[in-house]
C-alpha cells in the first residue's frame, strides 16, 4: 500500500523538476560535456561500446533536454502508479 505513495511522490518530484530544469536560465549549457573521455578502460568490447554510446549520449544533453527527459518520466511513473491504483 505505500508503494503507491512512494510512486506519487517520485512521479511529483520527477515533474517539479523537469519543470525547473526546462525553465532553467542555464536551460542551453551541457552540464556533463567532457565527462565521456575515460570510458574506454572495460575490458569487454561489447560493454565499453554501450557504455561510450550511452556516456555520449548522456553527457551531450542539455539542461532542457534532461528536463524534457524527467517530465516523461514523471509522467510514465504517474501513469503506472494510477494503472496499479
Amino acid at each position: 500500500m505505500i508503494l503507491p505513495f512512494i510512486g506519487l511522490a517520485a512521479g511529483l518530484f520527477l515533474l517539479m523538476l523537469g519543470t525547473y530544469f526546462i525553465r532553467c536560465k542555464h536551460a542551453n549549457k551541457t552540464p556533463l560535456s567532457g565527462h565521456g573521455d575515460g570510458v574506454d578502460h572495460v575490458d569487454s568490447f561489447v560493454l565499453s561500446l554501450l557504455l561510450s554510446i550511452g556516456v555520449i549520449l548522456f553527457s551531450s544533453l542539455s539542461v532542457r533536454q534532461y528536463g524534457y527527459f524527467c517530465l516523461a518520466g514523471g509522467v510514465l511513473l504517474l501513469y503506472g502508479v494510477n494503472a496499479v491504483w
